[in-house]
């Protein structure tokens, strides 16, 4: 049964000092002058997924390696330690990313380690959540069934490194002009959060 929660939010935020920590990698400015920032698109969503889990199942416990408001890139050795602090049995990690691509990527992708594990089965339950959402608004599947799920297999360091089930999501790509107008709008963070909360809670119903 899962009782732990691991929630992880890729690269660094702005500080105080309006200074991206994870500067000048992670970002991108459009020919607008807009400027993307990974790393603040990340804690957005995870924050509100956050409090979803919190609000509404007091009964597990929600942890984060790092605060969303916390601007600093912590480490990849320091979110693996936080997550393995907690027992492989009942504990799953989910780290939020988007995803870069030249400008020219577009899509949600979703990735756990290679082979068959448990991971599979979380990645899967949240993958089959956020389809509903972007089917809904157009938004591309970037998928991999040559193993006969959707989940991508990578050598990602807190994916890899974590003892208990892992998946890394790549939201979109924020380096697209298309895909980050979505990954800016707060009712698409908020939408695209349910459903990853919604995948999370049918894998923990079941595991």
């Amino acid at each position: 049964m899962v009782k732990n929660i691991v929630l992880d939010f890729g690269h660094g935020g702005i500080d105080n000092n309006g200074h991206y920590t994870t500067a000048p990698a992670k970002m991108f400015k459009f020919p607008s002058g807009e400027i993307a920032y990974e790393g603040v698109i990340n804690r957005q969503i995870g924050g509100i997924l956050y409090h979803l889990l919190q609000s509404n199942h007091p009964e597990l416990n929600i942890e984060y390696t790092v605060k969303p408001d916390d601007p600093r890139d912590v480490s990849l050795g320091y979110r693996v330690r936080v997550a393995n602090k907690y027992p492989a049995s009942n504990t799953i990690f989910v780290s939020i990313h988007s995803n870069a691509g030249g400008g020219k990527g577009r899509g949600f992708e979703i990735f756990t380690t290679r082979g068959i594990t448990k991971s599979d089965k979380l990645a899967e339950d949240i993958a089959n959540e956020v389809e509903k959402l972007y089917k809904n608004v157009g938004l591309k599947l970037r998928y991999d069934f040559s193993d006969g799920d959707k989940d991508k297999e990578a050598d990602f360091y807190v994916i890899r490194k974590t003892n208990c089930p892992a998946t890394l999501l790549e939201c979109l790509f924020f380096d697209n002009v298309e895909d980050y107008s979505f990954l800016k709008n707060p009712k698409f963070q908020q939408e695209l959060a349910f459903a990853i909360y919604n995948g999370i809670i049918n894998y923990v119903k079941n595991n």
